[in-house]
């Protein structure tokens, strides 16, 4: 019941309440059958139960198949399943359902205190294992050593284990599956509406980390590209279809550009996040036709890739037909809406970097407010927002410069993804979800590039970060007041808070990052293969290997003690005078077996006299060197006497019989 009970701890972000009333009815009637107060349920009432549970199941999922629905039901019949727990049959079945319970909270956190907790989980289920196994009818026996036997048997396997994870092979999966539903995701949306990101931006959960091998580009430069937006409705901007074009990945330079790895978490979408003008060599990425990275499939396990970014970027068009399509594609705006900034923007310049440094003066001059708490704008909200409210998050200000740069007549397009990020001392950055932004690109008729509308009002918003930007509003991460990223002035605090994300970092970038191509890059450094059946060669050999050694522990572990030997001699003399016919009673003593067998074989009786001797020897023997080397005599004579017994012949003892002579002992 441990190991069930402990299983359930990464599920309890998404279990409901009727699931834990469910959990504590268990346990009290499984408490009222242990003392005699009540019967195992019947039938009928299981019945009622199951019914229950899947109704409460199919409630959570909401008629669809889910990862948190396919997980509320195995431990809805893990949990139910106690209420039957009377035989040793039962008890496996429960301690398989408590390992599979806790395998899929992997598929929900993958965080070091998380897999420590697994680990727990483990001994306690094979020490549930250990004990069924052992139990007999009357109970498990106080002496049976169960957390012993539990820790012998995983130090056993994990030789095995090691082996198996970073030998055999990293296979993607073959199909691919939402482990998480959106519900249980944060990250950006493929529509951009003003507050989105503004609500995103109270969670300090990490977007992906980074790091770099050689020069690292400044943090006004760290703009992590992940989607463009270019169709506006009138109330957000949609995510464009251009981004889901491919084109062929450019040859990649070493020369003028930042090498780096992400690890990026699960975000239930295909976009990745990148530097302006990266590419990257890894098969499973595309190159959209917006020059952004595109997974194949939607990103709902963490992922490790490599990129390449050239230091001065240009943004081509996605086509040679783009240059004539921009003005059909990226000037398109709604009928009616904001006619205050569209008047505005017509006597604005029509070429776009004169365009850029007028919307960024006028921002400038204007009395605008960067604040996570702007009013809430309607209707015309641009107008709004631009001429009165002037208070506004980075969404607020990169749609109002893409509308206003479209009614101007210039091609332009929003861009959200994430901004900056914080070094870690030890030289690797981390983009957290307070990190999100959203920022414009204008097409100035051979290339876009990007304008930054809110740093003409937060400049420490580019420099140093959200916290920095916000500090005399202080609103930052104030919906989680207890949050270590609100308190980093306070140097112990910063330091802990520093190094447990370092722990976490190393354990996803070397444990939980440990993919395809990092294993061929072990395997040829380390054992020269590069070849998927040499590896495969390797892992049996090894295992083979971890074979014969565990043979040769046990059989060392089980070998004859020296004074064992003693007594094994003395028993396979016994079984064969028993062979020759020799009647030896249970009991009988040394002496009289070997004056038996001089009795029947009269030939033998100078070595029974030797044997007999070496026997006394051993009685009168006192001290331990003395008596050891007595027994080493002993124990030689009677596998001399033994040896001889078997070959004695039928018949032979009576023609020698008279010349046998008896010697004194």
């Amino acid at each position: 019941m441990l190991a069930v009970l402990s299983s359930l701890l990464p599920h309890l972000s998404y279990l409901p309440i009727w699931l834990y009333l469910m959990v504590a009815f268990v346990l009290g009637w499984r408490w009222l059958v242990y003392t005699g107060h009540l019967s195992f349920p019947g039938r009928f009432a299981k019945l009622i139960t199951v019914i229950l549970a899947c109704v409460g199941v199919y409630t959570l999922s909401g008629g669809q198949i889910s990862l948190e629905g396919s997980s509320a039901f195995l431990i809805s019949a893990g949990v139910l399943k106690l209420l039957e727990l009377a035989t040793r049959r039962d008890g496996i079945v429960v301690v398989f359902i408590a390992l599979f319970i806790q395998a899929s909270g992997f598929l929900f956190h993958q965080s070091i205190l998380y897999s420590l907790h697994g680990i727990a989980t483990l001994v306690l289920a094979c020490a549930a294992m250990v004990a069924t196994q052992a139990a007999t009818r009357t109970g498990l026996a106080s002496q049976v050593p169960v957390f012993g036997v539990t820790a012998k048997l995983l130090l056993t396997a994990l030789p095995f284990m090691l082996i198996v994870y970073f030998l055999f092979p990293r296979l993607g999966p073959l199909w691919s599956v939402a482990l998480q539903s959106d519900s249980a995701l944060t990250g950006l949306s493929e529509r951009l509406q003003p507050g989105d990101i503004s609500e995103l931006s109270q969670s300090s959960d990490v977007a992906f980390r980074v790091t770099f091998d050689g020069d690292k580009p400044s943090r006004n430069e760290l703009y992590w590209r992940a989607m463009t937006l270019d169709e506006h409705d009138g109330d957000g901007w949609d995510k464009s279809v251009l981004d889901a074009a491919q084109l062929p990945m450019p040859a990649l330079t070493d020369e003028a550009a930042y090498r780096y790895e992400v690890i990026q978490e699960p975000t239930g979408q295909a976009y990745l996040f990148s530097l302006a003008g990266s590419a990257s060599r890894d098969a499973d990425i595309e190159l959209t036709a917006t020059r952004l990275l595109r997974y194949e499939r939607p990103v709902y396990q963490r992922i490790r890739y490599d990129a390449t970014a050239q230091v001065n970027p240009i943004i081509g068009p996605a086509f040679d037909s783009e240059r004539r399509a921009a003005p059909d594609l990226y000037l398109a705006l709604p009928d009616v809406v904001n006619p205050m900034i569209r008047e505005w923007a017509v006597q604005q310049p029509a070429e776009a970097r004169q365009f850029a440094e007028v919307f960024l003066q006028y921002v400038r001059e204007n009395p605008f407010y960067y604040t996570l708490k702007p009013p809430r704008y309607s209707g015309d909200d641009i107008d709004q927002f631009l001429f009165s409210g002037r208070r506004g998050f980075c969404e607020h200000y990169a749609s109002a410069m893409a509308f206003a740069a479209r009614a101007a007549g210039i091609p332009s397009r929003v861009v959200a993804g994430y901004q900056g990020g914080e070094w870690h001392p030890d030289g690797y950055l981390t983009v957290r979800q307070y990190d999100a932004h959203a920022w414009v690109e204008l097409w100035d008729g051979e290339q876009w590039f990007r304008v930054d509308p809110t740093s003409a009002v937060a400049p420490d918003r580019i420099e140093y970060g959200l916290q920095r930007a916000l500090l005399e509003e202080d609103t930052f991460l104030e919906e989680s007041p207890l949050s270590p990223h609100r308190y980093a002035d306070i140097g112990w605090v910063n330091s802990l808070r520093l190094q447990l994300d370092n722990i976490n970092y190393q354990w996803s970038r070397w444990v939980l990052a440990y993919d395809g191509e990092r294993q061929k890059g072990l395997l040829s450094r380390w054992f020269g293969i590069d070849a998927l059946v040499d590896g495969l060669y390797v892992i049996a050999g090894s295992i083979a290997g971890l074979f014969v050694i565990g043979a040769l522990w046990q059989w060392w572990q089980q070998r004859p003690e020296k004074r064992t030997r003693l007594i094994l001699g003395w028993s396979e003399l016994r079984k064969t005078a028993d062979k020759k016919g020799i009647t030896v009673a249970e009991g009988t003593a040394p002496l009289s077996l070997l004056a038996d067998i001089e009795r029947a074989y009269p030939l033998l009786a100078d070595q029974c006299h030797i044997a007999r001797c070496a026997l006394i020897q051993v009685y009168k023997s006192d001290e331990e060197p003395v008596l050891e080397r007595a027994e080493k005599n002993l124990t030689r004579q009677l596998q001399l006497l033994n040896r001889q017994l078997r070959r004695v012949r039928p018949g032979t003892e009576t023609a020698a019989a008279g010349n046998v002579k008896k010697r004194p002992v």
